[in-house]
């Protein structure tokens, strides 16, 4: 790996020093900027690879070494365009231009995938690849060109190379915002022109739907008479919550995750806390990629561990490109009071209403233990209509909150946890 490292270190030199590189623009907003060297688009192998500069206007958190903040990456990106898949191969993030980690793999060994649509690595290959939406891009002024090295002229872009690179065809501007739905569309539903509707997630609360509760005559026991439309609250055979008694070991692969927007806003919906997140969270199942859309606690918890509760249940909704949900669950329990969670319930709304936009960073890593051994079983929503097909995931080790967090929380909310469901023959894996 060392061995790697020295050589993309080396490659990277050659290709930030041996010529002058003409970084463009891809992509700008309040958190970060997207440049491209077009002197580096290079096509190998039925591969074309571009080096990236993405310059971050907060410090970011290194995931490997939690210690370590860098505002600046460069990476090596790999692009499959016939595929709409692309791939890392080198990754350096800098401190105020101090190289503080670097990562490399061979482009033939790393691993290609979609990328989430209107994502960084999703836009560079729209550009690289010249297909797609446009892009918005603005040329900045090159550095002086330093004397050529032999080392650069082998890295020079061949004839064929810049000639396709002149035929390139003119891009338009970016659409706008407001133009961008919140869904995740595929690229081969993009390049089929499929008309996709926006993932909507089931919410606790609905206005114009009929009124549930927790407690009482609208309670749980009863959610299937309120409405036709919750049927399945007493119909189905895959319901959540659970109790995990026994596990079938199925050696399951490390959870992996991307999760580095923070929240956006909190609100009381009438039935829980919910916490929204800027888009870009991804969690990875069985190679499907799904996005994070909302954060909602429960107490006490609504899953149970060999018959144990826990005072406080946070479960993390995502959705893939097609709709479907995974949640992720983690336990909290009394113990030493959680930084992120107190910076939240700091604006926590007393009573339900608009969601109010959070003035503290809080990330989801905050909320989640950094031992990712789980459990994993099919269910359903925990909520009305109570709807089936959601994968879970509920991490085995809990995280701490303060007896003062865990009742400031019970003081606005009281009660929210739908008792555990039968499992029908479910068998629940780790």
């Amino acid at each position: 790996m060392n061995k790697i490292i020295t050589i993309a270190l080396l490659c990277f030199a050659i290709v930030t020093n041996g010529y002058a590189a003409v970084w463009v623009k891809l992509q700008e907003n309040k958190d970060s900027k997207l440049m491209l060297d077009k002197q580096s688009v290079l096509e190998t192998d039925k591969l074309k690879r571009a080096w990236i500069k993405i310059v971050y206007k907060t410090p970011q958190t290194n995931i490997e070494v939690a210690d370590k903040t860098y505002n600046l990456s460069k990476l090596l990106w790999f692009f499959d365009c016939a595929a709409q898949k692309s791939a890392t191969s080198q990754v350096f993030q800098f401190s105020d231009e101090e190289l503080i980690y670097s990562a490399a793999v061979d482009s033939k060994s790393a691993k290609f995938i979609e990328p989430v649509p209107e994502t960084d690595i999703d836009v560079a290959m729209r550009y690289v690849c010249g297909v797609g939406a446009p892009v918005e891009i603005a040329a900045e002024k090159p550095a002086a060109t330093p004397p050529k090295t032999e080392a650069a002229k082998e890295e020079k872009p061949t004839e064929k190379a810049q000639a396709k690179l002149a035929a390139k065809p003119e891009l338009k501007p970016a659409l706008s915002k407001e133009k961008v739905t919140s869904a995740l569309v595929t690229a081969a539903e993009k390049s089929a022109k499929v008309a996709i509707k926006p993932i909507v997630i089931p919410k606790p609360h609905n206005a114009d739907s009929a009124h549930w509760a927790y407690e009482g005559d609208e309670g749980p026991q009863n959610w299937a008479k309120i409405s036709p439309e919750f049927a399945t609250c007493e119909t189905g055979h895959n319901q959540s919550p659970i109790n995990i008694e026994t596990a079938l070991r199925a050696e399951l692969k490390p959870l992996k995750a991307f999760q580095r927007f923070p929240a956006s806003d909190v609100m009381n919906n009438g039935h829980t806390i919910q916490v929204n997140f800027k888009p870009g969270n991804i969690l990875a199942l069985d190679g499907v990629l799904y996005q994070m859309k909302q954060v909602q606690f429960h107490t006490p918890s609504e899953n149970t561990i060999h018959g144990k509760s826990y005072p406080l249940e946070v479960q993390f909704v995502h959705a893939d490109v097609k709709g479907n949900l995974a949640v992720l669950a983690v336990m909290f329990e009394e113990g030493k009071a959680n930084d992120a969670l107190g910076r939240v319930w700091q604006q926590m709304p007393v009573s339900a209403g608009a969601p109010v936009a959070l003035k503290s960073r809080v990330l989801p890593s905050q909320l989640i233990s950094q031992n990712s051994s789980y459990f994993r079983f099919s269910g359903s929503l925990t909520t009305p209509p109570c709807s089936e097909g959601v994968s879970w995931v509920v991490l085995k080790t809990p995280m701490t909150a303060s007896v003062a967090q865990i009742e400031a929380f019970k003081k606005v909310i009281q009660q929210n946890n739908r008792p555990v469901q039968e499992l029908h023959g479910r068998i629940v894996v780790e």
